[in-house]
């Protein structure tokens, strides 16, 4: 039943991460990113009432995947689906929260860094799994877990950039979460900035 959803995320390449300490840096970094071309946002539960930027961007962008990241409890989970999160991603394994978002029939996307954690999930019927952090595992560890579970997609987060990207999808990347740089970006260079930053990235993954 998720199938549209894992087709947009290996086709794009790319998700931009938000997280932020305000609201409306969110919604502009976000919105700067869109303008770039990307076409996945992920709101963190980090974002103050990220659930409702969830939602606003949603009823905006009809055509874009809005997921929501950092999510850590049950109540978090609700709250996302009941605002419209296309898809939830998780930063670690937690079976419980995984088996009930499947229950909620809701497409969640674990963290994991071992081969024992994938299986944990794998073993659940999960499909994408998210590879954090990406810059300490590396690489090299998307072909490990591909020849163990030929049939997982695998997202790697953290470390990952405009100027690496192609690098991880050369090593197997199904898709890749892009965050930190976008926050430096944006305090450096505003939403134009995150705009062009994202605007390369994209091509960058062509």
């Amino acid at each position: 039943m998720f199938e549209e959803i894992y087709r947009t995320l290996k086709e794009e390449k790319a998700v931009a991460v938000i997280r932020t300490k305000t609201y409306e840096e969110a919604r502009e970094i976000s919105l700067a990113a869109i303008e770039g071309g990307m076409k996945i946002i992920e709101i963190t539960m980090s974002v103050p009432n990220g659930p409702k930027l969830i939602r606003e961007l949603k009823e905006t962008y009809k055509d874009k995947t809005i997921g929501a990241g950092t999510v850590l409890t049950k109540d978090d989970l609700d709250e996302c689906i009941d605002n419209k999160a296309d898809f939830i991603v998780s930063p670690c394994v937690d079976q419980e929260l995984t088996s009930y978002a499947l229950e909620k029939n809701a497409l969640i996307i674990p963290g994991v860094m071992t081969i024992s954690e994938v299986y944990k999930v794998y073993k659940l019927g999960i499909k994408f799994i998210k590879l954090f952090p990406g810059n300490v595992v590396g690489k090299g560890f998307i072909g490990s877990v591909k020849s163990i579970f030929p049939d997982l997609n695998v997202m790697p987060t953290g470390g990952v950039n405009k100027d690496n990207i192609r690098e991880w999808i050369q090593a197997g990347a199904d898709c890749t979460g892009i965050g930190s740089d976008l926050n430096k970006v944006y305090k450096s260079k505003g939403a134009v900035g995150v705009e062009e930053y994202c605007l390369e990235l994209m091509k960058n993954i062509k």
